[in-house]
């Protein structure tokens, strides 16, 4: 009776070390991002370019995610970007600083990205493109974390557009 008492204490301790162990975290997945915004461009023409800058924010949900991932399916994010571009006979040259920051039910936590895309429209309902976000960190437990997603934007109207992603991430 003393070894079944003693072996069912190990494993109940084994079970509750378990999951605490970084061996056993995941370290890399995949997760699907749909995301609507509002924006405000400024653009000037300078001779055959037009530069545009401004701000993107709005709201991000994960819809879909692969099991125990760092993403939760449904989990929500509030997004800010920073974009800048220029746009010439050459085609489209934008580049997004971008931050996730998590909804306060799951944690507050930033993810950081850099949104580029090399053709397509800006700003023009009807107009959007593809191109690709570069995980590049984040605060919290997406510390370290990198990955690539390739993206589809399309704009509704003259303020408000719509982005999905399809990404994978790793962490050291």
């Amino acid at each position: 009776m003393d070894f079944f008492r003693k072996s069912t204490t190990w494993l109940i301790m084994a079970g509750l070390v378990t999951p605490l162990s970084p061996a056993l975290a995941q370290t890399s997945g995949q997760f699907t991002l749909a995301g609507s915004f509002a924006y405000s461009y400024e653009q000037i023409q300078h001779g055959g370019t037009t530069f545009t800058g401004g701000n993107l924010e709005g709201g991000a949900t994960i819809v879909s995610s692969g099991q125990g991932s760092l993403f939760p399916e449904g989990q929500n994010f509030l997004q800010s970007c920073v974009v800048f571009s220029e746009e010439s006979a050459r085609g489209l040259d934008l580049k997004g600083p971008c931050t996730l920051t998590e909804t306060k039910e799951y944690g507050e936590d930033r993810l950081f990205f850099i949104s580029i895309r090399k053709q397509g429209g800006l700003g023009d309902a009807s107009s959007g493109g593809t191109g690709r976000m570069n995980l590049v960190g984040g605060t919290g437990k997406y510390a370290g974390i990198t990955g690539q997603c390739s993206y589809e934007t399309q704009y509704l109207t003259a303020s408000t557009l719509v982005t999905t992603a399809e990404c994978a991430w790793r962490q050291p």
